[in-house]
């Protein structure tokens, strides 16, 4: 490219040249003597003023073109310069973006490598646990009742702490030892014996009626809405003693009461000594109404949650508003019946925290399992 920029100044010189040779020659051929009249040759001098003075002008266009040439020259080749710097550092970019390229292919290949290698590894672990599975049906085929045993273990022990259902625990138990019992290995004897004593400790905990005790807050919960609010009780007021005393010294005691007894017949004042209840709005009725309900069902709640304190103080609760609110009558008295049968009842039971037989089952199976994978 610097070249082509040289040859393309070196034209523009030569061309520049060739003008100013041409005008030279021009001048010269008008400038050459000839066979004039003597009027020309006075004219002589003037026209060599005229040729020097072309000279001058020549010779400062040459000086400019020339001037214009080398800076035409300098900017091209500071360009091509440029241009060159550029290309250098495109082509070092370009460079390393391929280095980064192959290092990146080089080590997406070493790792597709390693997990070919694990995959071919994992493969053949795969075949070896399939071909020793296959085999399981012909070397020990009573493993399979063994894991259905302590499944049903398992099963048992979510019955029992997930659902409270003491009942389908010992069921589960009771057929877990069935398998074991089935495959007639005296080597399974501890494993029954810890079954035995789980069965055991389930039957020994006392049950709870649940669904009867809810029953029974459920029917007192729908008699709030027919009870009836007690009125005004007003104490009941002392009667006056007028009786006169028959001592002398009395006389004092004797003519109030003379006196009383006289006013009496037209101003009667008794003093009337208690608490009164004052009566309850409609707003503040219902209030209490629904705040009633809500005990019972937190009792009700309390019963599932096994939660007795809970359970307790809202029964407790439940009987005081009663007793303070309402009027005696036969639905007041219904529900105080109920609630004095509900209350003291035990709803919290203290099953047992695990199975001694499920860890023994587990343990035997993992020994199993391990010796069948190591061909023992």
């Amino acid at each position: 490219m610097t070249d082509k920029t040289d040859n393309k100044q070196e034209n523009q010189n030569t061309a520049v040249a060739g003008e100013v040779d041409a005008g030279v020659t021009s001048e010269k051929q008008q400038a050459a003597p000839s066979a004039t009249p003597p009027e020309l040759e006075q004219k002589e001098p003037e026209q060599k003023k005229a040729s020097s003075s072309g000279k001058i002008l020549a010779i400062i266009a040459i000086i400019i073109a020339i001037v214009l040439a080398a800076i035409l020259y300098w900017h091209g080749h500071n360009q091509a310069l440029a241009q060159t710097e550029q290309l250098n550092r495109m082509q070092a970019e370009l460079q390393q973006q391929q280095s980064r390229i192959e290092q990146a292919e080089a080590t997406q290949s070493s790792k597709l490598a390693a997990v070919v290698s694990n995959q071919n590894s994992t493969s053949e672990q795969l075949e070896g646990l399939s071909h020793k599975v296959l085999d399981l049906d012909s070397k020990r085929p009573n493993d399979w009742m063994l894991a259905e045993a302590e499944y049903l273990v398992r099963m048992a022990g979510r019955k029992l702490w997930l659902e409270q259902d003491a009942v389908s625990a010992a069921m589960m138990l009771a057929n877990a030892d069935e398998r074991l019992a089935a495959l007639n290995d005296p080597s399974l004897t501890p494993v029954r014996r810890a079954l035995a004593d789980d069965i055991a400790s389930i039957k020994s905990v006392k049950s709870v009626d649940r669904e009867g005790l809810v029953i029974k807050l459920n029917s007192i919960n729908d008699q709030v809405d027919k009870l009836t609010l007690a009125g005004v009780i007003m104490a009941r007021a002392e009667e006056p003693d007028f009786s006169l005393s028959e001592s002398v010294s009395d006389w004092k005691e004797n003519l109030k009461k003379s006196w009383a007894s006289f006013s009496d017949d037209f101003v009667t004042v008794r003093r009337r000594d208690g608490n009164v209840e004052a009566l309850l709005s409609p707003q503040q009725h219902w209030y209490l109404s629904e705040n009633l309900k809500g005990k019972l069902l937190q009792a009700q709640l309390a019963v599932y949650r096994e939660q007795q304190d809970i359970y307790d103080s809202s029964l407790a609760q439940t009987k005081q508003w009663l007793q303070d609110y309402f009027a005696d009558d036969s639905v007041r008295q219904f529900m105080l019946e109920q609630l004095e049968q509900l209350d003291g009842q035990q709803i919290k039971v203290d099953y047992p925290e695990q199975f001694s037989a499920q860890e023994r089952l587990q343990q035997l199976l993992d020994d199993r399992l391990q010796r069948l994978l190591t061909g023992l």
